[in-house]
């Protein structure tokens, strides 16, 4: 009940609220029935029509499209199968090259898909390069050696980079002819390097193979100059009494710990090229049961086991040598 309203004017006020209520009932119904009578056969009609023409619009759209990827399949597939031949040509190729056989070519093939004999030679070209690409971001990671493209991609130089105990020793640097045979044009690794022997056996059957062969070939030359030089600088009571350019026969001389003390040669020979420890290590000296004791037996093994520089200072510090 709303106080200050008596029963008079609460029914009055009733009897208001009541009309109004009806009077908006009434036009609602009457705007509502004029509005529909005007929309139905021109708004609906429009609609219908515009619903049609996207529906259509868009089957023209899927139809193209439809279309579209048939034509990229049909030239998609054609890529493929000349891709195929081209790969089958170029493998042929590089059989012949390993096995030093001569081309066969018929100027009838000048017009083929391939562009004839100049077309091929530059795929295998190609080939070679993409190959050495490999090469150069795997030993990127490893470490080993560089290529670097020059002459217009008819010619590769590689840089070989050597290290010992993680010091950065020599470079050396080799130029490859890729021209039809892959052929060493130029380079500055030492003569006593047994470049054409290796060369021989890998260059035109492995690429891959020669490259890391070299590689490895030329640290352990490297590591065995290193070492020697080691030897020389930091235990001085040992000569270096003979040493040739590749490194692969050390003929040490030292003093044992004796009264008097005695002189001991120590021969060292690397038949494995790859490798920066001896295969062999003799002992000679002018007292024969020296090289047979145990004490310079421990010393062979060492010296066989470690390198020079490392297995002459441990012998120092154990009192063998002076």
């Amino acid at each position: 009940m709303t106080p200050g309203l008596d029963q008079t004017e609460r029914s009055k006020r009733d009897g208001m609220v009541a009309q109004w209520l009806a009077l908006l009932s009434h036009s609602k119904k009457v705007a509502g029935s004029r509005c529909w009578r005007g929309f139905a056969p021109g708004v609906l009609g429009h609609l219908m029509s515009l619903e049609r023409a996207g529906v259509a619009q868009q089957d023209q759209h899927q139809s193209e499209r439809i279309q579209m990827l048939k034509v990229r399949a049909a030239s998609l597939r054609a890529k493929r199968d000349q891709l195929k031949h081209q790969a089958n040509v170029i493998k042929t190729l590089k059989d012949k090259i390993s096995k030093n056989l001569p081309f066969e070519y018929d100027e009838e093939d000048e017009d083929d898909e391939t562009g004839g004999f100049a077309a091929l030679q530059q795929s295998l070209l190609t080939a070679w390069k993409m190959q050495l690409k490999d090469l150069q971001h795997a030993h990127h990671l490893i470490g080993g050696f560089d290529l670097v493209e020059c002459k217009e991609g008819k010619s590769v130089c590689v840089s070989f980079h050597t290290a010992y105990e993680g010091v950065y020793l020599d470079t050396y640097n080799m130029e490859l002819d890729l021209m039809r045979t892959v052929q060493i044009s130029r380079h500055n690794i030492p003569p006593s390097f047994p470049l054409e022997v290796l060369a021989k056996q890998s260059l035109q059957k492995d690429l891959k193979v020669f490259l890391q062969t070299v590689s490895q070939n030329l640290n352990a030359l490297a590591a065995r100059r290193q070492q020697v030089t080691l030897v020389k600088d930091l235990v001085g009571s040992v000569e270096v009494m003979e040493s040739n350019e590749l490194c692969n026969i050390l003929v040490l001389m030292c003093s044992a710990q004796s009264e008097p003390p005695r002189a001991v040669l120590c021969t060292l020979e690397y038949k494995d090229l790859t490798q920066s420890l001896p295969t062999h290590v003799s002992i000679e000296s002018e007292d024969k049961t020296l090289s047979g004791s145990a004490q310079w037996k421990t010393n062979q093994a060492l010296l066989l086991e470690s390198p020079a520089h490392t297995a002459l200072l441990t012998m120092k510090r154990m009192g063998s040598i002076v």
